[in-house]
């Protein structure tokens, strides 16, 4: 059996990213790139607010306190909306891949 190390692996294959090969979501002036069509399905079907939260959180990496703060929402409401989202889209994904993709 043959290990390759990644960055040898990595010059063993080339893959091209266009734009229209994804799907983006915005909030505050920062996108979300997802390449996923089941996963931007998804995505697509929480509210922009539910979106914006995850957008904030996880591409800029805030606490929840100044998600709240740009959503007008308290951190212990985007607290439990990220929650509930990120469990949304789980139940959504395991229906659409029940096989685990």
């Amino acid at each position: 059996m043959v290990f390759l190390r990644s960055d040898t692996a990595a010059k063993l294959c080339v893959v091209d990213h266009y734009p229209s090969d994804r799907f983006t979501f915005s909030s505050h002036g920062y996108d979300l790139h997802i390449e996923n069509e089941l996963v931007a399905d998804a995505f697509a079907g929480l509210s922009v607010q539910e979106q914006s939260i995850l957008i904030l959180h996880f591409v800029l990496d805030l606490p929840d306190q100044e998600v709240g703060r740009l959503v007008g929402m308290s951190r212990s409401a985007v607290q439990r909306r990220r929650a509930k989202s990120l469990t949304e889209l789980r139940i959504k994904l395991a229906a659409l891949m029940p096989n685990g993709g």
